[in-house]
């Protein structure tokens, strides 16, 4: 085609027509485009999400599904004196407005406590004592104080008056009672008889004659396994020098397995002194 029919054809009827009809063609494609994207994307529709807080997760689903929502449990975590399954936090929060069909995460309240484990601190200084079972989600309950040969060191755990072994794992939040060392009292104590006793036997001797265990060395021999039938065949101080001790002194004692170590005990050796006023 020459130039010169070129320049004829642009400035023909023709040519303006096509380009009128293209260019409706493209306002209505655009239109048409643009509403099909509102149309699914729901553009300009949007519902306010409702406070899910204090709600049980099992009322989630019928209240969400008449604002045309849907939620999911992203986390739990234990609340203190608190229901399981009620919901503590959503994202997104109340009142923010989303899409129909929009999914809510939601935390909600644990069903259990979880389990913690009571560290062995023994003798460690108060102040740490009462940061680390803090720390763990313990809560500390009565402190009291033993005569011991330390002051202010941790002397045992207790929990509703008995024992808490290190090791032993409490539900958080569980409030236990420490007992520790208030130093040595001007009172004093015969040493008590301890030879043949196994461990528990001979720490509950050695408690009530207000006194406390201090190391304990065991035969090469047996092994930690074998430790529950061992028995006491040394103690330092010896029961047999008639000494005593201060109110709250430690006592060493030794164990094995081998009976022939244990010596003889003389029966009235048994018996043992508790002062009146303890």
């Amino acid at each position: 085609m020459s130039l010169v029919r070129v320049i004829k054809f642009v400035f023909s009827k023709a040519f303006w027509v096509s380009i009128g009809v293209y260019l409706v063609l493209l306002i209505v494609g655009i239109w048409a485009l643009l509403t099909y994207l509102d149309v699914i994307t729901l553009h300009g529709e949007t519902v306010k999400v409702p406070n899910l807080r204090t709600y049980h997760e099992t009322e989630l689903e019928n209240l969400l599904k008449v604002e045309g929502l849907k939620y999911q449990i992203m986390d739990s975590v234990f609340v203190e004196n608190s229901q399981g399954g009620l919901v503590i936090e959503q994202t997104p929060d109340s009142g923010a407005l989303v899409k129909d069909g929009r999914k809510i995460y939601v935390t909600i309240s644990a069903y259990d406590a979880p389990k913690v484990t009571v560290p062995n601190l023994q003798y460690d200084d108060k102040r740490n004592v009462i940061a680390q079972f803090q720390s763990i989600g313990l809560k500390v309950g009565v402190i009291s104080y033993i005569p011991s040969a330390c002051v202010d060191c941790l002397e045992r755990v207790e929990k509703d008056s008995i024992e808490v072994i290190p090791g032993e794992k409490l539900d958080q939040g569980t409030s236990v009672d420490l007992v520790f060392g208030g130093g040595k009292s001007d009172q004093f104590i015969p040493v008590p008889t301890l030879i043949g006793l196994s461990f528990e036997e001979a720490k509950e001797r050695v408690m009530q004659a207000g006194l406390v265990i201090g190391s304990t060395i065991i035969d090469d021999e047996f092994s930690g396994e074998d430790s529950v039938d061992a028995k006491v065949f040394r103690q330092i101080p010896d029961f047999a020098n008639d000494e005593i001790l201060f109110l709250g002194s430690a006592v060493q004692l030794f164990f094995t397995l081998d009976s022939n170590k244990i010596p003889e005990i003389p029966i009235d050796s048994l018996e043992m002194d508790i002062p009146d006023e303890y």
